[in-house]
């Protein structure tokens, strides 16, 4: 992060001051917080000494997969670690889910309590053997789990050799891509700062002692890993001309931005440009962050830029961009304008105001009214604890912000009206999008620096429909990581990309849900597979979970087990 702020508003007066929330408060809340009823017992520990480092601070994220294969999205936690010798235990946390509204707590029996400080996470099928696999980002080595398909998981990492740089890296967001579009998965791993225990640690920052911005530390390079398939990976960064030694990112993406086929890279970096790597369809990349108008914000700055989200809010058939940034710096959503160029939109999107006293992290676009717009939300929370000594105005523990789209290019502030305002404020890090009861709502989980996460359920008020896709690669990957969906109904064309990574630390569930609002038929789906491959089934009814298999000409329901 880039400086320590001094903020004008206080935000419990900002959600609660608003004109008509009166009377919009009559209606029940669309959120609620159910982590408790759903038995979630996790809570994160940043496990500080004293006074906390940015390392301490920058975590957790949180990933969403199936990995028991029963139609019903589990949730894995990543917690830190005692580095100073107190005898603290702490471990990650995987809980599956029981098909009931609860989850258990099975990491000790899957035998995926992580390795290290962990930050990160992402799951992907690299061995396109139907179960997905989990690869955790930390303080040093990183740690891949093969998923062996009984409940249980298998440490590869030394064998598959994605164990990361040297000790000291600040390992930070990942996500699984098939860069080359070769049917296998590869991985890309974002680095953020090289923090050897030699180093500085603290700062006086506006008179007060605190961790170090991003400038105190050198910057580090990401790591771009090609599957070999045969259970390892080679590290071609140099190879694919992504060698970048100056990086500090926080959040990769990937996604084809440009509408080739081919998946690009987007790389979130703090307090300097912002990377957008174009696939060059060759095996190599090439930088054009600024080309394409990304790399800064509209009035030339850099960005302390932590969420990476693409998604097609205005619903025109190209992915957009939203980057969450710091306190009194505002988010950022740029428009892509179709010509391999995106324009930031932020101000007349009207997100610019509302994101201006908060610290934005993870989150990004879904439709959680089901009215088939994007609509945004974005976890909150500062990242130095003392900043209330110099500004008591400027909370430590934030609430988190929805945005609702309203189908013109603007989004309107929802944080009252649908619940969010009226959750304890946190210190908010990553978010992932999930159904976690499979009722066609999305959900989202957050995960919270040194407390507990928040499952907030979505209850479906207002009646919109969906449809939900669960894609199988046979030629492509597995996963269908790079396959696009468009869905046409009610005179709507939406698309989705199967995508993993991107908000902050954290990944969703690779399920695409799209909101139909009052349609109840969908007239065309269109799948774009990697493979080049392409799908079209009409007339399909909503308010299904469907499954479609690569080559199968025969759409099918996703093999949901019944509820417990």
């Amino acid at each position: 992060m880039r400086r320590c702020v001094v903020a004008r508003r206080v935000l419990f007066v900002f959600f609660f001051c608003a004109p008509g929330v009166l009377a919009q408060q009559q209606n029940p809340p669309r959120f609620t917080d159910v982590t408790q009823s759903a038995g979630i017992q996790f809570r994160h520990v940043k496990a500080n000494q004293g006074g906390s480092i940015n390392l301490e601070e920058f975590g957790p994220g949180v990933c969403v997969a199936d990995f028991d294969g029963d139609g019903w999205p589990d949730i894995y936690f990543v917690n830190a670690r005692d580095r100073y010798n107190r005898g603290i235990q702490l471990k990650n946390a995987l809980y599956r889910n029981n098909r009931d509204g609860t989850f258990t707590d099975v990491t000790d029996s899957a035998g995926v309590p992580g390795t290290g400080f962990g930050l990160g996470c992402v799951w992907g099928d690299y061995d396109n053997d139907g179960h997905p696999d989990l690869f955790v980002t930390q303080f040093g080595k990183n740690v891949l789990y093969h998923n062996n398909g009984d409940g249980t998981f298998t440490d590869v990492t030394d064998k598959a050799g994605v164990g990361g740089l040297e000790a000291g890296i600040f390992h930070s967001g990942a996500t699984f891509l098939d860069y080359d579009r070769d049917g296998k998965l590869d991985l890309y791993v974002g680095s953020y700062v090289s923090m050897d225990p030699d180093k500085q640690r603290y700062c006086i920052l506006t008179s007060v002692q605190s961790s170090c911005p991003p400038a105190v530390y050198k910057g580090s390079p990401n790591a771009l890993y090609h599957n070999n398939g045969d259970g390892t990976f080679t590290n071609v960064t140099r190879k694919a001309k992504l060698f970048q030694p100056e990086g500090k990112g926080l959040s990769v993406g990937a996604g084809d931005f440009d509408n080739d086929g081919w998946p690009d890279i987007f790389v979130a970096n703090d307090g300097m440009r912002a990377f957008l790597f174009h696939n060059l369809r060759n095996g190599t990349f090439e930088e054009a962050g600024a080309a394409t108008g990304m790399a800064y914000n509209q009035y030339g700055q850099t960005m302390a830029a932590m969420c990476i989200s693409l998604g097609d809010y205005d619903n025109d058939g190209f992915l957009d961009l939203y980057i969450s940034d710091f306190q009194e710096s505002s988010d950022h959503l740029w428009h892509n304008e179709r010509k391999g160029f995106f324009t930031e939109v932020s101000d007349s999107a009207g997100i610019t105001a509302p994101t201006h006293y908060v610290l934005s992290f993870g989150g990004g676009f879904f439709d959680y009214d089901n009215d088939g717009w994007l609509d945004l939300f974005i976890a909150n929370g500062h990242v130095y604890p003392e900043v209330e000594q110099v500004s008591p105005t400027t909370k430590y523990k934030q609430h988190n912000s929805l945005f609702h789209n309203e189908r013109n290019g603007k989004f309107t502030e929802a944080t009252v009206t649908e619940g969010i305002a009226v959750l304890p404020p946190r210190t908010g890090r990553g978010a992932a999008f999930l159904d976690f009861d499979n009722d066609g709502f999305v959900d989202i989980i957050v995960a919270n620096n040194d407390d507990p996460p928040a499952l907030l359920h979505n209850n479906g008020s207002g009646g919109n429909h969906y449809v939900n896709f669960k894609l199988v690669g046979t030629k492509s990957n597995h996963d269908a990581m790079g396959a696009r969906i468009r869905v046409v109904a009610g005179g709507i064309s939406q698309i989705r990309e199967i995508a993993g990574g991107g908000s902050y630390l954290s990944q969703s569930d690779l399920r695409a849900n799209f909101g139909l609002g009052s349609s109840t038929k969908i007239d065309l789906v269109e799948i774009y597979w990697p493979s080049g491959a392409k799908q079209i089934f009409k007339d399909v009814s909503a308010d299904q979970f469907w499954q479609i298999v690569e080559g199968n000409s025969q759409i099918a329901l996703q093999p949901i087990k019944t509820k417990n």
